[in-house]
Order: C-alpha cells, then sequence, then structure tokens
C-alpha cells in the first residue's frame, strides 16, 4: 500500500506544528485494555524510530505501558468497569448502543479536562477515535496534527457495508452509508453542548460538523483503521485518507511462564478459553459449563483466570493463569473461545486457529457475526451459552473446512503492514505538512 495523497490537516490543526527530527506523540484511549494495548505497539513501534510516545489512560494499565518505556498520563476513574457490566447485561442491541452513548455524554467533560492536561507539549495526538471525542477540538486548539484511529469497522461510514441489529451486514449500498452517518450524527448530538461549551471556552467556533469523528473523516485527515482485510475487506468507497493497515500485533517480547510452556508441552494442542478484561459472565456458571463441554469434547484447555471461578480445583488436563501471551500462545492452540474483542479476534484471526466468540457488547457481537461469515468460526450468544451449545461450538469449529479456512485467513493476515505501515504513514504525512 502507498502513502495517501490527500491534503494532511486543515491549517488551524497546523498552526503549532513545527519540523523536527523527532516528535512527542501523546495517544489519547479510553476503554479495557484491549482499546489501549493498539496504542502500546503503535508507541514502541514510533519510539524504534527515534520518537517519544505518552499514552493516556486509566490507572490499571499503567503498569502495562510504563513497563514498555512508554509514557503515561493517568486519566481518573471514570465507571468504565461498571458501564461494561451494564452494557454487557442490556441485551445488546439499541439498549447497549444506548448505554454506550449516554456514557459518553456523561464522560466527556471530564474527558476534555483530562485529555486537555494530557496533550499539554504535545507534537502530535493521536487517538481513539470513537471513545475520545473532545480529541479532534483539543488537537484544534493546540495547533497540532492528529492522527485517529478505528479499532472497529462500526462508525466509518461505507457503502459497502453497515451495523445492523448488532451485526456488520450488506443491506444495500445507500442503506449502509445513511445507517451509520444517521447513528454517528446523533451520537454527535448527544454532546453537542458540551463539544460547544468547551470551544467557546476556549476561543473556538462553532464545530464545522455534528457527527462523530467528522473532521478526520470530512478533512482528509490522516485515519487508521486496525483491523484485518482477511476478516473486512477495506471498502473501495473510502477516500484514499482511510488506510487499512491490518491489526497492531503485539510487538514486544512476551514473557511465557515455564508452567505454561511445560503444560503446552505435555499433550495435546489445547483450547482456549478467555473473555478479556470484561469479567462480565457468571463465572461459577461458566466454569462448569466449560469443564462439561471439555469432558464432552475430549479437550485439553488453557483459561484465563480472569474468566472463571478461582475456588475450583481444576483438573490436570486444564491450565489457568492471569498471564496468556496471545501472539505466542494462540498459534500453539486447536480453537480460541473469547468474547470478540477487536483485538482478540484479530490476533485468532492471524494464528490462523478458529474462533468461538461469546461476545458481551454490540461491538463484540459485530465481530462473531464477521467470524461466521468469514467461515473461520463461529457465533454463540451469551443468552445460548450453556454446557451443550459450548461443546456444539467448539466441534464445530474443528471441521476440516473451518480449520482449512481459519489457516488461510491466518495467512492473509501476517502478511500484513500493521503498525509498521501505520508508523510509516504518519511519519511520512509529517513530514508533508512540514513543508
Amino acid at each position: 500500500m502507498t502513502p495517501f495523497n490527500a491534503a494532511p490537516w486543515p491549517p488551524e490543526y497546523l498552526r503549532s506544528f513545527q519540523r523536527r527530527d523527532s516528535y512527542r506523540f501523546v495517544a489519547l484511549t479510553w476503554g479495557t485494555r484491549g482499546d489501549v494495548q493498539p496504542f502500546v505497539t503503535l508507541g514502541a513501534e514510533l519510539m524504534r524510530r527515534g520518537h517519544r510516545f505518552t499514552i493516556a489512560a486509566r490507572a490499571p494499565f499503567r503498569s502495562f505501558v510504563e513497563e514498555r518505556g512508554i509514557g503515561f498520563f493517568e486519566m481518573e476513574d471514570d465507571g468504565t468497569d461498571a458501564l461494561m457490566h451494564a452494557m454487557a447485561n442490556s441485551g445488546g442491541g439499541a439498549r447497549g448502543i444506548k448505554l454506550f452513548f449516554e456514557a459518553q455524554r456523561r464522560l466527556i467533560r471530564p474527558q476534555f479536562r483530562q485529555l486537555w492536561q494530557a496533550s499539554e507539549g504535545a507534537d502530535v495526538l493521536v487517538s481513539n477515535a470513537a471513545y475520545t471525542v473532545p480529541a479532534p477540538h483539543i488537537a484544534e486548539k493546540r495547533g497540532v496534527p492528529l492522527v485517529q484511529v478505528f479499532l472497529d469497522p462500526v462508525f466509518v461510514p461505507t457503502r459497502a457495508y453497515g451495523f445492523y441489529d448488532d451485526r456488520v451486514k450488506d443491506r444495500g449500498a445507500l442503506a449502509n452509508l445513511v445507517s451509520t452517518r444517521v447513528r454517528n450524527h446523533l451520537a454527535g448530538l448527544l454532546t453537542l453542548d458540551a463539544v460547544i461549551a468547551w470551544r467557546r471556552e476556549h476561543g473556538l467556533g462553532w464545530p464545522r460538523r455534528v457527527e462523530l469523528a467528522a473532521p478526520a473523516l470530512v478533512f482528509n485527515m490522516p485515519v487508521f483503521a486496525a483491523w484485518s482485510t482477511a476478516l473486512l475487506p477495506r471498502p473501495s468507497d473510502w477516500p484514499a485518507s482511510i488506510v487499512q493497515t491490518g491489526r497492531w500485533p503485539w510487538s514486544v517480547a512476551e514473557r511465557v511462564s515455564p508452567a505454561l510452556a511445560d503444560f503446552m508441552a505435555k499433550g495435546p494442542a489445547p483450547i482456549y478459553l478467555g473473555f478479556g478484561s470484561w469479567g462480565v459472565h457468571d463465572k461459577v456458571a461458566l466454569t462448569q459449563a466449560i469443564l462439561e463441554a471439555l469432558r464432552v469434547t475430549g479437550n485439553r484447555a488453557v483459561l484465563h483466570r480472569n474468566t472463571v471461578d478461582a475456588s475450583v480445583a481444576f483438573p490436570d488436563h486444564v491450565y489457568v493463569d492471569d498471564e496468556l501471551p496471545h501472539e505466542w500462545l494462540f498459534p500453539r492452540v486447536k480453537a480460541v473461545v473469547h468474547h470478540g474483542g477487536a483485538g482478540t479476534a484479530g490476533a485468532a484471526a492471524a494464528a490462523g486457529v478458529p474462533s468461538v466468540v461469546i461476545p458481551a457488547s454490540f461491538g463484540q457481537v459485530s465481530w462473531g457475526g464477521i467470524v461466521s461469515e468469514r467461515g473461520c468460526g463461529t457465533l454463540l450468544m451469551r443468552s445460548e451459552l450453556s454446557a451443550a451449545t459450548l461443546a456444539a461450538a467448539i466441534q464445530k469449529v474443528d471441521a476440516p473446512d473451518v480449520r482449512e479456512r481459519a489457516r488461510e485467513i491466518g495467512e492473509r493476515a501476517r502478511a500484513e503492514g500493521g503498525v509498521t505501515l501505520a508508523a510509516g504513514e504518519i511519519e511520512w504525512q509529517l513530514s508533508r505538512a512540514a513543508r
């Protein structure tokens, strides 16, 4: 993929920008570990190229960021975990989206305050586009370039697909485009009063567009779609300013415990089961269902400790731990049973192994639907989860055609440029902006 040729930023985003041999990047994030980790990967690559990088995130991610040598700005606890539980228990659909947008309205004022503080002294801002509404306004006021990153396809308008009933579907070019634009517009209206108040306070006029992330999508500012084209191809109607890089794999050497390595070496490839940092499932019932499904299917398993009941004495064919490095582990397992987070779905796809997606929110349902449509896994809704349905899902993805499709997708995903492409594009655009 070659660098795009559109004008990189409007003049108001370049007032304070000066050409340097290296730049100080500040990443503005929100959410769980899966929303922060890609920026750690990008930061590590840009630091390797001689730049400085700081990430603004919540306190639980401080050690995770700082032990990679990346600067950290601590955001206040903002009720993210409570929101995740509420969304998971909402049943998805319109109610889940409503909860998400209502949370954005509640969070936007403290986000403005904290992200403004975090951005002080930055040469370039990078943002988790869908979840950090203040980012483009802060970048405009600072007069510095902004690079926006989307980790999910839900918010990027295209005629190729839309987001319906928690799934990515094609219902016709016009319907697809309008559905995303209308949802983004409504999301923008929910926070418009706070945006206008902040802009007035800082001497800025009325925002040019109301839609969520509109500055990036309207003014050809650099936008990165950080998911694999092997799972969801780049739409032909996207402007050149939107670069689909492929996923940003974890680029830091992973520590593998001797106990995990020993377990993996002592028997056939196990099933991995883990639902990330959400922890919203009934762990007692889920643990019972997992153990029974393993008995029925005759599989060994590696379980993420946050997913299961810690009081259980697990049998020898089950390994339980907190530190389970996906990049090392997933290529060595038989299948990945997970929650459908963008990062985990991408890691399983790149590993070339099938997925069973058991989602907890609307965004995760969409990845489960994509995996199912691509033929490299299956979707099992939480409301349908039982020992019998889990066993059936594991058996389904063990079919030769599913395993072969997963292998093919893995080969394609691993060949993508990922974070190296993203970092190169960013540097190229900054070189153009500094002329």
